[in-house]
Order: structure tokens, then C-alpha cells, then sequence
């Protein structure tokens, strides 16, 4: 039996326990705090696609590409002016792309001369590039650039690996498909000025045949047709 001296003792050891038993329990059962992973974005493309980095691409996907749309990559060359306010627009769908190129590279060669012609450097994800050849001739000299010619030129399409890659499973192969000419628009002369038509006096027709042409046809015809009828009188 406890004497009224050992109650004091004996509330202030159940306190004390009391007071220590939420540590304890916390060391027993930490709390586990949640983690957030996020995805990086391709800085090159306005945050529109993520980033690809690390994506598992199966060795039986196609190899990713484009397709050109405009101008159709399977029809004839397109003629198009170097003169002041006109652009050219170059457009594209991507096709089996499983891993985005950083960047985009657009140039022109010409045949002829055997130069390439910077057209733009766009964002891997772009799907359009608009070009001015007047502005090109314009700042070409300025640039070290070569000037442009009206010739056929091929339009290339490549990533920041270049032209000479090959085909890879889902990952961006060049294109070289498309073909364009340019040319410079000659300025109106009117007929006051002396114009002539270089190719009227070739065409077919008696009107447009020299005079003595004309004179030796018509003999011709005469004597034939003299001929015929004196054979048929004799027949007769």
C-alpha cells in the first residue's frame, strides 16, 4: 500500500512516460514522403513535344521520314519568280517518327553549278519553312553566299546528323525528293518599243510562209492539176 508521500513520485513517472510515447511511435512508423518525377521538355520546340530521350524503339519499326506536301514531292518540278514579295513555302508531314531530331536543316542544290543554297535551320518538330529567293540575292554578295541562277534546283531535308545517314528504326532519315525551279521575270516591252515575236515567223501556214515558198507551191499545184487533166482527156 503506498503512502501519500510515493503519489506524487508516481504521477510524475506516468507523465513522463506519456510525454514520450508519440516519438516513439514516430521512430517506429516513419512517414514516407511522395517523389515527383517530370519529364523534360525539347527546348527547341516551343514545349510542344516531349523530349525522346531514352525512348526503347522495337529494331522492327520503320524508319521515320517525311513526307513533302507542298510542293508535292511526286509531281513535276515547281516553277517559282525571284522577285520582290515572293516566298516559297515548303511543307511536310512526318511519318513514323518515333524519336524527334533536335533540329531540322533545309537546302537547295543546283545541278548545274554544284552549289548548295542555305534555305532554313528550323526545330525538329517543325512541319514548314517559307523562303524568300529575292532576299537571298539581295544579301548573298554580303554573305558569302553563291547567287542563285534559274536552273532546277533539289530540295534537302536533313537532321543535325547530315545527309549521308541511313535508315534507322523510327528515327529521321533525309529526304531528297522534291524539285524546284527558279527563274527572274523579265520586264514588260511593249510593242511601241520595237518588241517582235521571235517565234510567230516559224509557225505553220501559207500566211506565214516566205513569198517565193508561196510563188513555187502554187506553180506546182498548177502543173499537177494540168497534167492530171490532160491524161483524163486522153483517156476519154
Amino acid at each position: 500500500m503506498m503512502t501519500p508521500c510515493q503519489l506524487p513520485t508516481l504521477f510524475l513517472l506516468l507523465c513522463t512516460a506519456l510525454a514520450f510515447t508519440p516519438a516513439l511511435a514516430q521512430a517506429a512508423d516513419p512517414i514516407i514522403q511522395p517523389t515527383t518525377t517530370t519529364a523534360a521538355q525539347n527546348g527547341n520546340n516551343g514545349g510542344n513535344t516531349a523530349s525522346t530521350t531514352g525512348v526503347s524503339i522495337p529494331s522492327s519499326a520503320p524508319a521515320g521520314g517525311i513526307t513533302i506536301t507542298q510542293p508535292v514531292q511526286t509531281a513535276e518540278a515547281s516553277y517559282y519568280k525571284i522577285a520582290p514579295g515572293v516566298d516559297v513555302t515548303f511543307a511536310w508531314n512526318f511519318t513514323s517518327i518515333l524519336s524527334y531530331p533536335t533540329s531540322l536543316t533545309l537546302q537547295a542544290y543546283c545541278t548545274s553549278n554544284k552549289n548548295t543554297y542555305p534555305i532554313a535551320t528550323l526545330p525538329g518538330t517543325a512541319t514548314q519553312a517559307i523562303w524568300n529567293p529575292y532576299s537571298y540575292s539581295m544579301t548573298a554578295a554580303a554573305s558569302n553566299l553563291p547567287a542563285l541562277v534559274q536552273e532546277t534546283y533539289r530540295l534537302q531535308v536533313m537532321d543535325e546528323r547530315g545527309l549521308g545517314v541511313g535508315a534507322s528504326p523510327g528515327v529521321f532519315q533525309p529526304n531528297q525528293k522534291v524539285q524546284f525551279a527558279l527563274y527572274i521575270p523579265q520586264a514588260y516591252t511593249p510593242l511601241s518599243a520595237g518588241w517582235i515575236c521571235a517565234s510567230c515567223k516559224s509557225g505553220a501556214g501559207l500566211g506565214y510562209m516566205p513569198q517565193p515558198l508561196v510563188v513555187g507551191l502554187v506553180a506546182t499545184l498548177l502543173a499537177v492539176g494540168l497534167s492530171g487533166w490532160n491524161i483524163l482527156g486522153r483517156a476519154l
